[in-house]
Parts: C-alpha cells; sequence; structure tokens
C-alpha cells in the first residue's frame, strides 16, 4: 500500500513568489511560504468537490498571516498579500 502524499499544482510556486514580492527579508518568510505551500497542497484531495470556492485553503493563509503579523510583517503589506493569497487559493479550487 503507498501512501497519497498531496501535491501541489506546478505553478504555485511561482505564483507565491509573486504573492510575496513587496515584502522584504527576513529568513522566516521562507519558512512560513513553504508551510503555507505544504498547507494548501493537503487541504483539498484532487477532484474532491467544494461548495466554498477556496475554503478549504481558509485556514492556511490564516495561520501563515498569524505567522507573519508575528515577525514584524506590516499590516498593508498583510493586507495585500491575503488578497492575493485568496486569488490565488480561488485558482486552486478551480484547478482541482
Amino acid at each position: 500500500m503507498t501512501e497519497e502524499i498531496p501535491a501541489a499544482p506546478g505553478w504555485l510556486d511561482e505564483r507565491l513568489d509573486e504573492a510575496f514580492v513587496d515584502i522584504a527579508g527576513d529568513d522566516r518568510l521562507g519558512a512560513a511560504r513553504d508551510q503555507y505551500a505544504r498547507c494548501v497542497a493537503g487541504a483539498k484531495a484532487p477532484a474532491a468537490p467544494s461548495d466554498l470556492l477556496g475554503a478549504e485553503c481558509e485556514r492556511c493563509r490564516k495561520l501563515l498571516l498569524a505567522a507573519l503579523a508575528g515577525i514584524g510583517v506590516d499590516d498593508g503589506a498583510l493586507r495585500r498579500l491575503g488578497q492575493r493569497l485568496e486569488a490565488i487559493e480561488a485558482e486552486l479550487a478551480a484547478d482541482s
């Protein structure tokens, strides 16, 4: 028996790079970004139905934004990032 490991679509890394573009350089940003990517990859099984577009990823987004707030990312940058992540999550929901 093999265990199915959730995988994110190939385009996710590029979109996350774009979403994080205006948040400057603490090393902890990369770890938080990677944790978010793993979280959303496991948030919804491939081809699973969704009545709430992107809702599966909401917990992942909230955890990421809280982690970034904890390391001092300003509110304006968090708000913009949150909007970008919501758009990415909608694409993930549509892609599966």
